[in-house]
């Protein structure tokens, strides 16, 4: 059964109006997700934890740079610092080429 499609008789608005929803409902969902996985705190926390919890056995200052978004290198050079003061990380070089692994990391890992 034809609608009108093929003279141009058939109304698109209900369709767009339709698809206008599911996106800002698409949308609010997003917001919504987006906010609650903001993690609260000052950017050496968010350095931190991400170091501790969420990064590779193995990963370089770029990973850490690209993770966590709008934090300097000094900043991110600083958290490595205190960790590797506490035994948390260990670095395997020096300069761009360095590589940081965390210390409590089964070798298997």
């Amino acid at each position: 059964m034809v609608y009108g499609w093929q003279d141009g008789a058939a109304d698109p608005w209900p369709w767009l109006g339709y698809f206008a929803s599911v996106i800002a409902g698409a949308y609010t969902v997003f917001a919504n997700r987006a906010a609650a996985a903001k993690t609260p705190g000052t950017k050496q926390h968010r350095i931190r934890e991400h170091i501790l919890r969420h990064a590779p056995v193995r990963f370089r200052l770029a990973d850490i740079r690209a993770a966590v978004p709008g934090v300097s290198d000094q900043t991110i050079r600083l958290v490595l610092e205190q960790l590797r003061k506490e035994g948390k990380v260990r670095s395997d070089g020096t300069g761009r080429a360095a590589t940081w692994t965390r210390a409590n990391a089964a070798p298997s890992e």
